[in-house]
This record gives structure tokens, C-alpha cells and sequence, in this order.
């Protein structure tokens, strides 16, 4: 090869040398993933829209749940502890506005949290624990039902709402286990009063050799006896 061929390929290899240091990378532009929407749904409350969504979680992070106004501004979201399974719009309150309940996982009867709407605020607030929730009638007491085994291990709180708040009196506990009964209480805040006990059992399953069996009906106790847990 003569000089100036010589040359020639210097400056070829060169260029493609200068050309390959000096490429910019292709950057791929992101793309925001998109929640897996479970549930979603729209009620207008006090002449506003909002639309309550619940998503999927993706196995890593829960699934999320939150109301957004018309807007698009979130106006409540729930703890990243709390799953939900399945929501629903209801007065619960009878105030004329729509609340949400929402059902949670963890126990055989289904959890549930309230959150009330708030009208003084427009906003919606975490009220507390509705679980299966029934209101004694005539009166503003509601009474809770949780069981977590079957009807062998079960509780139930008597409780009213003010401030858009959740305020527990009164609790029942069921254990057929071990030291079982039913067990009743009076609730004042975080404080817990001993009633009474019964050593009892209502679960017709169950051994009769430590206890009697007896008909109990949850809803006609409260109805009966709520009085008893606030005097």
C-alpha cells in the first residue's frame, strides 16, 4: 500500500473510531406500569364525583386502595397494611350520604373497616372496625361479628359513631377452648372492664364434659341487654 493509501486508511479508521466514542446511547423511555384495577366505582356525594378504586397487588407490594375526587386529587387512601378484597358504597350512618365499607382479608367472617364522609370537611375519614355490622333498632348502637375459626373462636364490640368515629362500649368474647365460656365486657378508650362469664358452650360440635351447651343468638343478646354495657 502507497503513502497516501496509507493515510487514507488512517483517517477512515480514525472517523469510525471518533464516530463510536462519541455515540450518544439510546435511552428507552419509561413507561409508568399501570395498577390492575380490581374494583372501581363513581358516586357523586353532596353534588361531588368521586370514584373509589381498588387495584391488585403485584406480589411484591399489596394491591392499593383509594378516592379521588373529579379532579384526580386523591382524598383518602388506605395503609399499606390494609388489603382489601371488595368495597362498597352505603349510608351506613343514615346521615343522607354515601359511606364506604370496606372488607378486608384475615378472618372467616370477613373484617371490614368503615369510612365515613365526613360532610363538614367533604372528605372521608377512617371511622374503625364495622365487621358484619347490625343496628340494634331505635337506637344508635351497632354491634360487630368477627370469627376467625369456625364459630369456635369468635367476638362482637358494641359500639356507636360520633365525629365520624367509631366508639366501642361494649365487647363479647366466644372461646370454646382451653378456658372457655363467653366473656363480657364494658369498653372506656383502651380500658377493658370485666363483667361477668359464662361457662358455657353454644357450638353444638363441641365436647359437653366441661360446660352445657345453651342457645345463644347474638343479635337478640344486644337487643336485650346493650343498656346494661353503658350505665
Amino acid at each position: 500500500m502507497n503513502f497516501i493509501g496509507k493515510i487514507s486508511l488512517f483517517l477512515t479508521l480514525s472517523n469510525v473510531v471518533h464516530l463510536h466514542f462519541n455515540l450518544k446511547p439510546v435511552l428507552t423511555p419509561l413507561t409508568s406500569k399501570k395498577d390492575s384495577v380490581r374494583q372501581s366505582k363513581t358516586k357523586i356525594i353532596n353534588g361531588i364525583s368521586y370514584t373509589a378504586i381498588n387495584t391488585f397487588g403485584d406480589g411484591v407490594s399489596p394491591g392499593r386502595f383509594y378516592i379521588k375526587d373529579k379532579s384526580g386529587k386523591i382524598v383518602y387512601k388506605a395503609t399499606a397494611d390494609d388489603e382489601v378484597v371488595y368495597f362498597k358504597f352505603i349510608d351506613f350512618n343514615g346521615d343522607g350520604y354515601k359511606d364506604i365499607t370496606v372488607e378486608l382479608r384475615g378472618v372467616d367472617s370477613g373484617a371490614q373497616d368503615l369510612i365515613i364522609y365526613d360532610v363538614k370537611s367533604n372528605t372521608f375519614k377512617l371511622a374503625g372496625d364495622c365487621s358484619n355490622a347490625e343496628r340494634i333498632p331505635t337506637t344508635k348502637f351497632y354491634y360487630t361479628y368477627e370469627d376467625c375459626c369456625m364459630g369456635r373462636v369468635w367476638s362482637s364490640n358494641l359500639f356507636y359513631i360520633t365525629d365520624s368515629k367509631i366508639i366501642n362500649v361494649g365487647n363479647i368474647k366466644y372461646d370454646d377452648n382451653g378456658d372457655y365460656g363467653i366473656s363480657f365486657y364494658k369498653l372506656n378508650g383502651q380500658k377493658r372492664v370485666f363483667i361477668k362469664k359464662w361457662k358455657v358452650r353454644i357450638n353444638g360440635d363441641t365436647p359437653v364434659s366441661t360446660g352445657k351447651h345453651i342457645d345463644f343468638i347474638l343479635k337478640h343478646y344486644w337487643k336485650n341487654h346493650w343498656r346494661s354495657f353503658i350505665e
